[in-house]
């Protein structure tokens, strides 16, 4: 009886695992190559059983899905490991002799839209240099007709060595490579062992770069990182997320986390924290806002001062100079003036316009105000949320047009 679909019932999509990336994470390259979702192989050099527990850790952060491990048989036999395994997402597999309910445990990890991780090894290794790889991880990644991505881990052996059982103060680095490719029409053997060869290859390259840190590819990490982050705060405000919005804000605030770790200066994920704080004001009581909007302002000016044109930057303080009273240095002239320019930045997206024709309603400029809103209301609606903006927008253009009268410019 496969233990795949108690599995996929119990596993929970909550970010439950931030403690083990905040404290035995150094850096991860390569967020971008990691599918937000659908299926894929993961193929990653093992050397601890600390493996699991940072893979799981980012892979909860990066997607929704739950992700499972093929792992050996025996890890099953003892009551309290097997819980342990089972609870991981561990799939039994006799190394020996793989049989058809391992098939068919992999084919509905597919089918779920779920990510496989097989180390392709086989068993854990020195480190360096890597052990010879087995198929077995490739030949389900065709049979499947999913991607393989490659995977380099280092410092893992340093949290978690062999025979010990409680981790250690250490620090591990992964990065993540792009989807293999291979000629689809080769033979299936040729095939495989082409992608094989190509996995190793690259395991190799990754976990070098995992082992050799350089200041440009840490930037560029912060980058894909922050980029992550403000995905997850779109998903959320979306309308169309699943996903309880506190599971988004978490998954943010740990990728800011680690883009900071990666470089405290980026720019984008500067401005996301601010968004994400600012996001945190408004939902909480109104006495309370004051003091939470107080880690909204700073940020964002500081981001104005190294790019003056950052659109996001010029939304975030432009909102929060309407949203915070004028005793604590509110001001809705300059909050109209930023909102002007996100406007200009980001005219395709009518979530700035819209929020520069209400900053000019609180200013009393409403003839001002019905120029931009009929802007949003000349705009394609797409989605659920642009859809409920132009009904916003409709709103007020109503309410301008009926508070000037019927010879008013408003009326259009």
């Amino acid at each position: 009886m496969s233990r795949i679909p108690r599995l996929m019932a119990g596993a929970s999509t909550a970010v439950t695992r931030p403690a083990v990336v905040h404290r035995y994470l150094a850096g991860v390259e390569g967020v971008r190559h990691v599918p937000a979702s659908g299926p894929f192989v993961l193929v990653p050099n093992h050397n601890s059983f600390a493996d699991h527990l940072v893979l799981d850790a980012l892979l909860t952060v990066f997607r929704d899905a739950p992700t499972f491990y093929l792992t050996k048989a025996e890890s099953f036999t003892h009551p309290l490991r097997s819980r342990w395994t089972e609870g991981m997402g561990g799939i039994p597999v006799d190394r020996d002799r793989p049989g058809r309910e391992l098939l068919a445990s992999v084919d509905r990890v597919f089918g779920s839209g779920s990510a496989l991780v097989v180390y392709p090894e086989g068993t854990r290794g020195p480190g360096w240099p890597l052990l010879p790889f087995k198929d077995g991880a490739f030949r389900f990644a065709d049979r499947g007709g999913v991607p393989v991505i490659p995977v380099g881990m280092w410092g893992n052996q340093d949290i978690l060595p062999k025979g010990a059982v409680v981790p250690r103060r250490a620090k591990a680095r992964v990065v993540f490579g792009p989807p293999l490719a291979v000629d689809p029409a080769l033979p299936r053997p040729r095939r495989i062992a082409a992608i094989a060869e190509a996995a190793r290859e690259a395991v190799v390259r990754l976990t070098e770069a995992a082992r050799n840190p350089t200041p440009d590819r840490d930037r560029e990490a912060a980058q894909q990182l922050a980029e992550r982050a403000e995905a997850a705060l779109e998903t959320m405000l979306s309308r169309a997320d699943q996903l309880p919005a506190a599971h988004r804000k978490k998954q943010a605030r740990i990728l800011l986390g680690l883009a900071r770790r990666a470089d405290p200066d980026n720019l984008d994920a500067l401005v996301t924290r601010a968004r994400l704080a600012g996001l945190r004001a408004m939902d909480a009581p109104a006495p309370l806002r004051p003091a939470l909007l107080r880690s909204v302002r700073r940020p964002a000016e500081q981001a104005l001062t190294i790019d003056p044109d950052h659109v996001m930057a010029r939304y975030v303080l432009g909102r929060w100079h309407l949203m915070t009273p004028r005793p604590l240095g509110g001001r809705t002239e300059e909050g109209v003036v930023h909102l002007r320019e996100a406007a200009r930045l980001g005219a395709a997206d009518t979530r700035f316009p819209m929020a520069y024709a209400e900053a000019l309603m609180a200013g009393g400029r409403d003839d001002e105000a019905a120029h931009v809103l009929r802007g949003v209301l000349d705009s394609p609606a797409p989605d659920l949320r642009t859809a409920d903006r132009r009904r916003r927008a409709a709103a007020h253009y109503s309410a301008l047009a009926v508070a000037d009268g019927p010879t008013s410019p408003v009326r259009g």
